[in-house]
């Protein structure tokens, strides 16, 4: 949904740590139900936005987050 108001707005480029399909992975890892909507790659939601994306060296302290808060 971010993604698809940023593309209709003519933001530029998206920029993002962890993808959709991170996501789903610790979600799953942690035994959290699926999201109540498709996680979707950015490009198929916005095609024609230039996207810069994982970053490895962050994505670790965004894993770090998800786990402290699904597992209180």
């Amino acid at each position: 949904m971010c993604a698809a108001a940023h593309a209709w707005v003519g933001l530029g480029r998206i920029v993002y740590v962890a993808s959709s399909e991170q996501l789903a992975q610790w979600l799953s890892q942690l035994g959290v139900p699926s999201p109540p909507v498709r996680t979707l790659p950015v490009h198929e939601v916005a095609p024609g936005v230039a996207v810069e994306g994982p970053v490895p060296a962050l994505a670790e302290e965004v894993h770090a987050l998800h786990r402290r808060f699904h597992q209180g």
